[in-house]
């Protein structure tokens, strides 16, 4: 519920528990790497996928496909996506850019908006969002070593993956702790096309109506 009312005290969007985002660490130790490392971006990365509450913090951090992975190839593969699949988290929902499909547990803009309303809900959205983006910077700030500045991290895959974590750790105690925040990097949006070939349960048709009747009702009941 603190997380729910959170969220929705940034923009107005209901039941939220959480934004997820893909980002990109770049890796420099090119020996050990093969090409599905290298990134849609041309250089060789981790595709790390978090997910942050109202206050920036990471609650879920999957440090472990290449740079070249989708992103909603990540979500569907993570105990999040996994356990949101199954219902575990109830009537709440996550929000996501266009690179995530539309569930009715995930949550991404209107396409194509032709009301008024839709418009109001893409800047909700997109208002609420921008938390786990400024998230993402101020990580990359406080830990200069995955930011693409500093060249990319010197290290095996499996220990790159290691740093991420507990990197991503120690900003939730910084978070927590009220530490000053550094200066945000900037960070490029990084919006994917959706992939529906990640999830056998249900055919696409039906998982994506699903999604849009959840996004048409609060769309409605929101900001109508």
């Amino acid at each position: 519920m603190e997380v729910h009312q959170g969220f929705h005290a940034i923009a107005g969007v209901l039941r939220v528990i959480g934004l997820v985002d893909g980002t990109l660490i770049p890796i420099a130790n090119t020996s050990a790497l093969d090409q599905a490392f290298i990134c849609r971006k041309g250089f060789a990365a981790i595709n790390v996928q978090v997910v942050v509450d109202h206050r920036g913090r990471f609650t879920d951090v999957v440090a472990k496909w290449p740079g070249s992975t989708h992103d909603s190839f990540v979500w569907a593969n993570s105990a999040a996506g996994q356990d949101a699949e199954r219902g575990v988290f109830g009537q709440s929902i996550f929000l996501g850019d266009s690179g995530y499909p539309l569930r009715i547990y995930l949550l991404n803009p209107v396409t194509n908006p032709t009301m008024q309303a839709e418009n109001s809900y893409n800047i909700a959205h997109a208002r609420t969002r921008n938390l786990v983006e400024r998230s993402i910077g101020r990580w990359k700030m406080r830990f200069r070593c995955l930011h693409k500045s500093a060249g990319g991290l010197r290290l095996k895959p499996q220990r790159c993956c290691a740093v991420v974590v507990v990197t991503a750790m120690l900003h939730n105690i910084a978070v927590t702790g009220g530490a000053t925040l550094p200066d945000e990097v900037e960070e490029e949006e990084e919006e994917e096309e959706e992939d529906a070939s990640h999830n056998p349960l249900q055919p696409r048709d039906d998982l994506h109506a699903a999604g849009v009747h959840t996004r048409n009702q609060i769309i409605h009941f929101a900001f109508d």
